[in-house]
């Protein structure tokens, strides 16, 4: 017989798989732009099913069926948090959820690899702050649940982060410099491996660069420009070693993976490549949604290790490849936090004007630091383009059909400084004898 508890879950993911199916729908569909409509009115769904999801019965047999829940709904809490980007709610709580999936895992990974330094360390701390920021300041406008289930993250973050600040606190000013070049040094070791086509001559030359630094040591020390011992001996040093070995070993592997996780191999070059595509055209052809693809299969890859291995299709995990296979996940992680950071509080139906502005400002600006314009007719481009834009509002909101996307704030502000640009120009044309 069946379960009332066993009753109660087919229930629960029958209703929370409708809700993955209407976000499904909805991100594939590219013959409109999203609308926050739609996209509320989703949240509104999941937060229903959230919600009775925490009043569910802990004490049950059906461990299996409560597990497939929290699953289901982690799941659909991605997608609408993705969502949330898309439609320029970036700084509304949902939208922090996304963020702090790729964090935690990003986090996990430096701190297992033990090869970071300020740079990698600095941009996730002020996301941090800034993710803080917007769970608190929109407390009261979302239920409390979801901010229950959002603020343990961030604090477990922070948490996470705190050992890896406290190692590079022990690095003195002066030697963070000489500690940054070798954390690049040892991942650009890693990349040559990483490639299709091992790069022997790059090696060879990040070797070169390290006899340089050893050999800038004085009695087998670092010194600070004043002649004192800073400190961080001991972490620049084991770190100096490790790029040595790893310089060796890369030589003597020659990228080489075994061909029982070539599959894998592949498969991530080919997400690293995607990711990489996407951070170059991200302004002009990104769709937040699209990240959840890339999110969900780097971490099943991810999550396939055991005891930190990956392992083939027969459960062996061969040792040639380890090391290149998890440096193409960290690679990714990396690519997709960029992309999420990135991300502007501007409505995907307002991103083609925001983009036309910001290539406007661009050019305005580069115009102004190569010395301005000769007479005010070479401003006329400019001009008509920006006038065009202004006359696409309708009493002050730039709408898609009936909608007013969210972003309108920051469009505008863009339009406002490219005009006051452009006067600025005018008038210097004018004060030129």
């Amino acid at each position: 017989m069946t379960s009332i508890a066993e009753e109660q879950h087919k229930v629960f993911l029958a209703k929370l798989q409708g809700i993955r199916d209407n976000l499904g729908a909805l991100r594939k569909d590219r013959t409109v732009y999203i609308r926050s409509t739609d996209v509320m009115l989703q949240y509104d769904l999941l937060c229903q099913q959230i919600q009775a999801v925490a009043h569910l019965d802990k004490d049950t047999d059906e461990a299996d069926g409560l597990s497939r829940i929290y699953l289901l709904t982690t799941d659909c809490f991605l997608l609408i948090s993705l969502f949330f980007l898309t439609v320029g709610k970036n700084n509304e709580p949902p939208a922090a959820f996304a963020a702090l999936v790729i964090i935690k895992r990003l986090i996990k990974h430096l701190n297992e690899s033990g090869n970071f330094s300020g740079k990698d360390i600095h941009p996730i701390e002020l996301k941090l702050a800034e993710l803080s920021a917007n769970i608190e300041h929109g407390r009261h406008s979302h239920p409390a649940y979801i901010i229950e289930q959002l603020q343990p993250l961030v604090n477990d973050s922070f948490d996470a982060l705190k050992p890896l600040q406290e190692k590079l606190a022990r690095i003195s000013v002066d030697l963070q410099p000489l500690h940054e070049k070798l954390v690049s040094i040892r991942r650009s070791i890693k990349g040559c491996e990483a490639r299709s086509t091992f790069a022997v001559s790059e090696v060879r030359d990040f070797q070169h660069q390290l006899e340089e630094i050893e050999g800038s040591k004085i009695e087998g020390k670092f010194l600070a420009p004043d002649g004192s011992e800073p400190l961080g001996q001991e972490i620049v040093q084991d770190l100096l070693e490790k790029c040595k070995t790893l310089a060796n070993e890369a030589l003597e592997r020659q990228g080489k993976i075994a061909p029982s996780l070539r599959a894998t191999s592949s498969k991530l070059m080919k997400l690293k490549s995607h990711l990489e595509r996407l951070s170059v055209t991200q302004a002009w052809s990104l769709r937040e949604t699209d990240l959840y693809d890339y999110i969900i299969e780097v971490q099943d890859i991810d999550r396939s290790r055991v005891n930190g291995k990956f392992v083939d299709t027969d459960g062996n995990s061969p040792e040639d490849g380890q090391s290149v296979l998890l440096y193409l996940v960290r690679k990714c992680y990396m690519h997709i936090f960029s992309l999420v950071v990135s991300s502007e509080p501007v409505s995907e139906a307002l991103t083609p004007i925001y983009n036309q502005l910001q290539t406007v400002r661009r050019c305005l600006v580069e115009v102004q630091n190569s010395g301005g314009v000769s007479s005010a007719r070479e401003l006329y481009p400019y001009s008509l383009k920006l006038t065009s834009i202004d006359n696409m509002r309708v009493d002050g909101k730039f709408m898609v059909g009936q909608d007013i996307p969210e972003g309108q704030g920051r469009v505008t502000s863009l339009l406002a400084e490219c005009f006051e640009i452009i006067a600025e120009l005018r008038a210097s044309t004018e004060d030129t004898p």
